[in-house]
């Protein structure tokens, strides 16, 4: 073989070799010869993976939860239990779902300034959410909840309703995520609220939602591939619920709880909407209603509440 001939094939086989080697140091775990910007997005893309959503079977989720309340004044005491059991209904594709659920909760009230003290107050509710893409960047969400809200003895003022109608935009910059519609609350007595919120999203484990009648910050600390992930929540929102119940003159009457909180929640989320959470809550401008006369103040507080989902 000519000598001019040998040079070139061994120039070529060294050239394939180097190129060879750039590239499995490129997509490297470690992402050898890259540096700053560069390499962050390409580990991104290799390991962000999103947790699967749902399971292979009609029944998508399963949960118990409980939660206990201790105010500063002892001026009442609180504490309660829920189940809940979830599907999912794909309508045409998997890309419009229905996910309805079915839950009971359990609420035990006492307020010995009052003479009050209930271990029967119930709410039995069925939810159903539909997600419908209405362009690649905007969706529909509809959520309506009727509930019965009571002692299972009364009869008045014991249906309740959560509804809610959202359309969601991302926006081209800034990672953001607007939403609008209208809301339907059960703590308030004003029907329909319009409803504005805002989503910002730098990074797959970092998002900040601001709206009513809940604001939250999450951080993600822990991923393991498609199965887990571990997060941390701090938000400040609205909250209580009311019910209707029957006194021992037969006389439906109706109560309510409403509240501020500011709480720290750690969740565990695993693929196909499993997982658990626990919480520890602060509970302020608690206000107490009963028989619907002006409302009393209760103390402030701390609570601690739990869930276990399947």
């Amino acid at each position: 073989m000519p000598v001019k001939y040998l040079l070139a094939s061994l120039a070529f086989g060294l050239l394939l070799c180097k190129v060879s080697r750039a590239d499995t140091n490129t997509t490297s775990t470690n992402f050898g010869g890259l540096t700053g910007k560069t390499s962050n997005e390409l580990r991104v893309l290799v390991e962000e993976q999103p947790l699967i959503r749902f399971k292979k079977n009609a029944v998508q989720r399963l949960s118990l939860s409980a939660g206990y309340l201790t105010d500063d004044a002892n001026s009442s005491k609180h504490r309660w239990f829920e189940t809940e059991i979830g599907t999912a209904i794909p309508l045409g594709s998997f890309e419009n779902i229905l996910a309805t659920t079915v839950s009971f909760r359990n609420d035990v009230l006492e307020v010995p300034a009052l003479g009050f003290d209930r271990n029967d107050l119930y709410q039995l509710s069925a939810s159903f959410f539909l997600k419908k893409p209405l362009s690649s960047q905007s969706n529909l969400l509809i959520n309506i909840s009727p509930s019965y809200l009571g002692d299972l003895q009364a009869t008045d003022h014991t249906f309740g309703m959560f509804g809610m109608a959202l359309v969601t935009k991302e926006l081209d910059s800034h990672d953001l995520t607007l939403s609008y519609g209208i809301v339907h609350l059960n703590q308030v007595d004003i029907g329909i609220l319009p409803a504005v919120g805002l989503r910002w999203e730098p990074k797959p484990e970092l998002n900040v939602d601001l709206r009513f009648p809940e604001s939250r910050i999450s951080w993600r600390f822990a991923k393991e591939r498609q199965l887990s992930e571990h997060w941390l929540h701090a938000s400040l929102g609205f909250g209580g619920n009311r019910w209707g119940i029957r006194d021992a003159g037969r006389t439906d009457s109706r109560v309510r709880l409403k509240y501020w909180s500011a709480t720290i929640t750690l969740e565990q989320k695993v693929a196909g909407g499993g997982g658990w959470w626990i919480h520890v809550s602060y509970h302020f401008a608690r206000r107490f209603m009963n028989n619907s006369r002006s409302e009393f103040e209760l103390g402030n507080g701390f609570q601690i509440a739990a869930e276990f989902a399947y």
